[in-house]
């Protein structure tokens, strides 16, 4: 099956049709599209083959996947690559092959300057054990002026898309090895850790996982990976409600997953730039009872004017499906 028929497939659904329009006249963001892709860490040589065929990976990407040892992790890294490059042409004319990346300083993708301003895609991916998380967020182009307010008033989302978004996913597999009390102690606020350590032991370990996916988000968010203090900010889930949401599958059918709402993000410095300077919106999720994910957007609060007639959220309108390994690679 080609990569459009998959789409094709999924857009017959209205909860994952990929829609460009503006959703709201203060941003123009899309709503956040969120992709999981089972891996295959065991592929036959054969497929292993296939896959370096197709001629999608650049020389770099391709001695990258090349310098692992292990066989399960090459394979993996492979997939990544990959899927990254199908996903990221459900949302442009652009084929697998014609996508270009640049690397933060700390190693966080993203498309190239020329490429980010021709599609306005903005991505970030996560994988843990078998799941490959891929989060897409399309913002206007810089040059789109949103119509005037009705009173004339200017509401334009003018921004820097470098700068003025910050988009990070990250997927997480609860392991009954990981010994999380030294984690605590080292890694998380002290608020984060008497507020788990008061949940009922066997709730201590969930709640665990739940809290390292959505910093991980926010870091990932940030692209500064652990040169960012993880006790620079504490997350919260006192307000947060659970719902639950449609996650669409390739079959056209569709399961329910859990999502808590709003995620919200204390920092312990409330005057450094990135608490009064970005608005931080963060959602977390259950895929099934061993893997949770969270979604962080931060958006600067200077792109947007100050009349805003719909305040931009991820909150109702994240978008959920699973795609099929087979079916992305056509």
């Amino acid at each position: 099956m080609s990569v459009m028929s998959s789409i094709t497939q999924l857009t017959n659904h209205s909860a994952t049709r990929p829609d460009t329009r503006p959703a709201t006249r203060s941003t123009g963001l899309s709503q956040p599209y969120v992709y999981f892709v089972p891996l295959n860490g065991a592929l036959s040589p054969a497929d292993y083959e296939v896959g370096l065929a197709l001629g999608w990976l650049s020389d770099d990407e391709l001695a990258k996947v090349g310098r692992y040892k292990s066989v399960s992790a090459r394979h993996n890294a492979l997939q990544v690559r990959l899927a990254l490059r199908a996903v990221l042409s459900l949302h442009s004319a652009l084929t697998p092959q014609q996508w270009r990346f640049i690397y933060g300083a700390k190693g966080k993708p993203a498309l190239t300057q020329d490429l980010l301003a021709q599609t306005g895609l903005h991505f970030n991916l996560s994988h843990s054990g078998q799941w490959l998380m891929i989060g897409v967020l399309i913002a206007p182009n810089a040059e789109e002026k949103t119509e005037p307010t009705i009173d004339g008033a200017s509401n334009e989302w003018v921004y820097n898309p470098e700068q003025d978004i910050c988009f990070g996913v990250d997927i997480e597999r609860q392991r009954s090895s990981t010994d999380i009390v030294p984690i605590l102690n080292h890694y998380f606020t002290q608020t984060e850790t008497n507020t788990l350590l008061q949940l009922p032991e066997a709730l201590q370990r969930q709640r665990f996982f739940d809290l390292w996916a959505v910093k991980e988000s926010y870091i990932k968010a940030r692209g500064l990976g652990l040169a960012l203090s993880l006790k620079s900010f504490s997350v919260d889930f006192s307000q947060a409600e659970q719902c639950n949401i449609p996650l669409q599958r390739a079959d056209n059918h569709s399961q329910s997953i859990e999502l808590l709402k709003p995620v919200k993000l204390n920092f312990t410095d409330s005057k450094q730039p990135v608490a009064t300077d970005f608005s931080w919106q963060t959602v977390m999720g259950r895929l099934d009872n061993e893997y949770r994910f969270a979604v962080t957007l931060g958006l600067a609060n200077s792109a947007v004017s100050n009349v805003v007639i719909e305040p931009y959220s991820i909150y109702n309108t994240l978008s959920c499906a699973q795609l099929s390994f087979d079916d992305l690679l056509g």
